[in-house]
């Protein structure tokens, strides 16, 4: 059986939310694909830090549909937001950890602003 393959997708590359004014915020939904047939279980972010974290505070996100599990070939949402508090430019990287029916693994994504 293959195992869970998540990745987190919204275009190619490292997601830009632009130049965002201090104090200010701008949210984006992130989709979660798991390509593999195995569901990936155990779900859990780890490391992603102001000034970026899931709207509303927690995993997925206020908005978000994801779990701590996704199904073979299921897709489903995370939202993150961006809300820096000084004028500077921020990266990150969405890390969700998994297991994938086999090891503990993680699918990433970087993000800035």
């Amino acid at each position: 059986i293959s195992p869970a393959l998540l990745t987190i997708s919204n275009g190619p590359g490292t997601f830009d939310y632009g130049l965002i004014a201090s104090g200010g915020t701008a949210t984006q939904a992130f989709t979660i694909t798991n390509a593999g047939v195995s569901s990936a279980t155990a779900i859990l972010e780890t490391g992603l830090a102001a000034p970026f974290g899931f709207l509303g505070g927690g995993y997925p996100g206020t908005g978000g549909t994801c779990g701590a599990s996704i199904a073979g070939g299921a897709t489903c949402t995370i939202v993150i937001e961006y809300a820096p508090m000084v004028i500077a430019a921020h990266s990150d990287t969405i890390n969700l950890q998994y297991n994938n029916g086999a090891a503990v693994t993680a699918a990433t994504r970087g993000v800035q602003g």
